[in-house]
């Protein structure tokens, strides 16, 4: 499939405000940015909230020294989103103790393009988010769907925190709760950047799979964004998922390469910011 490269940065340009937006949340201008990299650092120890944007191929000294160190020092994990299509080379990567994990793809549409069937199954109620108290409750369902302990904390004190601020604070995300015979079933969310609407957060607890809720949310999403002022929507989905959206409009337009680093104990590669410092400055001479 022949990829439209413009579409992918509408993708990839969306990742990186939400990432940089939900950080600053939590931690104020603390992100940075040099040419082709963003480092954004929500001082939670997440691999889903400290992300990295690479829209570049990168010499390995200078992912070490901006995002592996500065990581590393705090003993944070941070996840690593490559959106070149000129790919990283993996086994140096490997050297940084960055592992790579699934790829997922980027999907782009025109908003008038879009159509949706939204046929609710029996017993299911899809809604806004809109108090602290279902903003808590979505965080933690959010919480139950991962795997690592570490990261299911992670995740709650991050809706904990998130829940306490005003709601404007957060209003370019709007969250949505899915659930099934009165219980919490499934999550979604739309960010709004000012080119697009971005899908995220899609996920069905795993007693509720099989029974149409997820792509019920796909599509109450979609009405969603047909009634914004938006022209385009972007979503990263894992390959076996395309379906869904291809049949509603989207397309396919590239792969996103993602790695997660967790750091070692005892084990980190300390910078100062001199170095930093001097790298933002050589990194920006180079643009």
């Amino acid at each position: 499939m022949k990829y439209s490269l413009s579409a992918k940065n509408l993708v990839c340009r969306n990742l990186e405000n939400k990432a940089g937006y939900c950080a600053d949340l939590l931690n104020p201008k603390q992100s940075k940015e040099i040419t082709g990299l963003l480092r954004t650092d929500s001082g939670l120890l997440s691999t889903r909230f400290n992300q990295v944007i690479s829209n570049a191929v990168m010499q390995p000294r200078i992912l070490q020294r901006f995002v592996v160190d500065y990581f590393a020092e705090r003993h944070s994990p941070f996840s690593l989103w490559h959106c070149a299509s000129k790919p990283l080379d993996d086994a140096e990567l490997a050297e940084l103790n960055l592992t790579r994990q699934a790829p997922v793809i980027a999907m782009a549409a025109e908003v008038k393009q879009l159509a949706t069937d939204e046929k609710k199954p029996d017993g299911l109620e899809i809604k806004a988010v809109h108090t602290a108290e279902e903003l808590l409750a979505y965080g933690d369902l959010v919480a139950e769907m991962q795997r690592c302990p570490r990261e299911t904390a992670q995740i709650k004190k991050f809706y904990h925190q998130l829940a306490e601020l005003p709601e404007h604070k957060h209003s370019r995300l709007k969250y949505f709760l899915g659930e099934f015979q009165g219980a919490p079933a499934a999550t979604g969310c739309l960010f709004s950047s000012a080119d697009a609407l971005g899908f995220y957060d899609l996920g069905t607890l795993s007693d509720y799979r099989g029974r149409g809720i997820g792509s019920t949310m796909v599509q109450h999403l979609i009405n969603e964004v047909l009634h914004s002022h938006h022209k385009h929507a972007v979503a990263l989905v894992g390959e076996e998922q395309q379906d869904i959206w291809l049949n509603a409009g989207f397309y396919a337009v590239g792969e996103v390469a993602r790695y997660d680093f967790i750091p070692e104990r005892g084990g980190a590669h300390i910078s100062n910011a001199d170095t930093e410092n001097k790298l933002l400055d050589d990194d920006r001479q180079s643009a």
